[in-house]
């Protein structure tokens, strides 16, 4: 397999929205987020379960083409509400990385005021088939958080989402970074099966460092660039970095944005 395992690779959404006046930067509106979905199934895109993006790196699956697995952070209302009903209608598994602390409560991100899902919206979610996972430190950096005010939440929170799921949570969620050692005997000790963060750098993917490309975007090209096999291919290679400070990102956005204007193409 060499240094990479990139037949399977998680997608990250922060959160579906159509609400244009109280928007932020990491969100897909709903229109963009339905266009993604149509592209899968036009172009017969395996999306399957995070368990088998797990099995697969561990080795222990085989998957003959380029599969893809959704995961949605935060747990804001709209992805119940918008994000849900659109997964049930392609036939879509997803999971979905909950804070425990937000659970039904209404929080102020970046001045804006956004809400959250309840455990009965979650637990339809789980029934639905999708997969509940739980988004740790508080929407921080991984890395910026202490190893025991991660202990601290874990102890916490666990508890209460597998009393009020009825069964085990075994996937644990953040915006970004990469576990250390110490982390990782943690995850272990405290029963996940895998962490998943935003791509590392320079980093094999394994069980307890999967990195997943950020979908923050609603320009369509840049989501096929996100897609693509040679984007995936460098997500988790030596060479991201060298990327970074090229500035390639800016570089496809800038080219991305030229080739609308000359087809006349508005992004959502």
């Amino acid at each position: 397999m060499g240094f990479l395992k990139n037949k399977a690779v998680v997608l990250q959404y922060q959160n579906i929205s159509d609400d244009k006046t109280n928007f932020l930067d990491t969100w897909i509106y709903h229109e963009s987020f339905e266009d993604q979905l149509s592209y899968f199934l036009k172009n017969d895109a395996s999306i399957i379960p995070l368990e088998d993006t797990v099995a697969y790196i561990n080795g222990y699956l085989n998957l003959k083409k380029q599969s893809f697995s959704l995961t949605f952070d935060t747990g804001h209302i709209e992805l119940y509400t918008l994000c849900y009903p659109l997964l049930k209608e392609y036939g879509y598994p997803a999971t979905f990385f909950i804070r425990s602390d937000t659970v039904g409560e209404t929080e102020n991100v970046n001045g804006r005021y956004v809400n959250h899902m309840n455990w009965d919206q979650i637990r339809e979610l789980e029934k639905g088939g999708m997969t509940i996972g739980m988004y740790g430190c508080k929407g921080r950096m991984l890395t910026n958080t202490p190893l025991e005010e991660i202990e601290k939440e874990i102890v916490a929170s666990k508890s209460v989402f597998e009393k009020k799921l009825e069964r085990k949570v075994v996937y644990y969620g953040v915006r970004e970074g990469v576990p250390t050692k110490p982390m990782v005997s943690l995850f272990k000790r405290k029963g996940f099966n895998a962490v998943f963060s935003q791509a590392p750098t320079r980093q094999k993917t394994q069980p307890y460092a999967v990195g997943r490309i950020q979908i923050d975007d609603n320009d369509f090209n840049i989501f096929l660039i996100k897609t693509s096999k040679a984007y995936i291919f460098f997500k988790d290679s030596r060479y991201w970095n060298f990327g970074r400070q090229c500035r390639l990102d800016k570089v496809t956005h800038l080219i991305s944005n030229t080739l609308n204007r000359l087809k006349g193409k508005s992004v959502y």
